[in-house]
């Protein structure tokens, strides 16, 4: 417990810093790809190109174009002049909940997620690229067609009751997002031909896929900046690290020193005692009043509740459990005098 405080600090700051050098490198990585992924037109050449390539597949490329659905497309819920590929219904709890030092804050916490998606493709012309798993992507630039907010009407037993549960229902917030036909998007991911032409779908080399309407150069930007950001955490949390690591060392090695001391200090008492009774003892010692032990050291120590006098003070140090004449169980050990 003499270093639990240390321990705690430092085994939350090494868990802060292994998260934020996953993400560290995970967006070091992606920014890698994004870099090197080739930006495609959307024309004829397309499955030519693609029929060059090793399996007839780009794993990681950049396209645009205008949002088409393939059929009908879906229709907003809370709005319906408006049409889209993508929709997302999300219900949003509005909270104040006790924080730890007894303060209210507000909190949000999502109760319920609902996505519809219809078959798509991004066209330029009269080409086009099917987009597979649309509601995957890492980055999905979706517009807001429908926000509304209703206050809770609390009653004066849910204020009691959120005053003792640490949580107040404020509000509910409802809101829809689709991803409009019409649109013209940036989509990343993994190009390939096929017999019903050309898709782009999750890149199986686990590289993420966007669909946003920043160019390719933003959002390379974008990636950048939250490395960049990523990084400078990461430097924050292991410099912080190295400091309660060298904190708990010098505590630890004050602590051991000191103990190496406390140690010596006793060795050379000890020695001390040793001889000093050396020096009181008769020089002429019978058998029967040598340590049973070690038949060296006069016996000196009674065991009880035995009584056996048995002992020199050297190897009663050394011998707790059991008398070494009788084997009872030694409950203590006191100092005996023999004339």
């Amino acid at each position: 417990m003499e270093y639990f405080q240390e321990a705690v600090l430092l085994g939350i700051d090494l868990l802060v810093l292994v998260v934020c050098s996953n993400q560290y490198y995970k967006l070091r990585k992606n920014c890698r790809a994004l870099k090197d992924a080739p930006q495609l037109s959307i024309d004829d050449q397309l499955s030519d190109r693609l029929r060059k390539e090793p399996d007839q597949k780009l794993k990681y490329a950049v396209i645009r174009g205008s949002v088409t659905p393939i059929g009908t497309a879906l229709r907003s819920t809370m709005s319906p002049s408006v049409t889209g590929v993508l929709q997302t219904m999300t219900l949003t709890e509005h909270r104040v909940a006790r924080a730890v030092f007894g303060f209210w804050q507000e909190e949000k916490q999502i109760i319920h997620v609902s996505a519809n998606e219809t078959p798509f493709k991004l066209v330029n012309g009269k080409q086009g690229v099917e987009i597979i798993n649309g509601l995957s992507a890492e980055l999905l630039d979706m517009d807001t067609v429908y926000e509304n907010y209703e206050p809770s009407s609390l009653t004066v037993f849910d204020h009691l009751f959120g005053l003792f549960s640490g949580v107040r229902q404020k509000g509910l917030q409802t809101t829809e997002e689709m991803l409009r036909d019409g649109s013209f998007i940036t989509a990343v991911g993994e190009l390939e031909l096929d017999d019903t032409g050309v898709r782009l779908h999750p890149p199986s080399n686990g590289s993420p896929m966007f669909l946003t309407t920043a160019t390719k150069s933003t959002l390379l930007k974008r990636l950048e900046e939250a490395k960049s950001s990523t990084l400078l955490k990461v430097v924050l949390a292991g410099t912080i690290s190295a400091v309660l690591i060298g904190l708990l060392t010098r505590k630890i090695y004050k602590r051991k020193r000191q103990e190496w001391d406390e140690d010596k200090l006793r060795k050379q008492l000890e020695q001390s005692r040793a001889t000093r009774r050396a020096r009181m003892r008769s020089a002429v010692i019978s058998e029967d009043q040598l340590c049973v032990v070690c038949i060296v050291n006069p016996k000196e120590v009674i065991c009880l509740p035995c009584g056996h006098v048995c002992l020199c003070e050297n190897c009663a140090q050394k011998i707790s459990l059991h008398c070494p004449v009788c084997r009872t169980v030694i409950e203590t050990k006191a100092a005996a005098f023999i004339s």
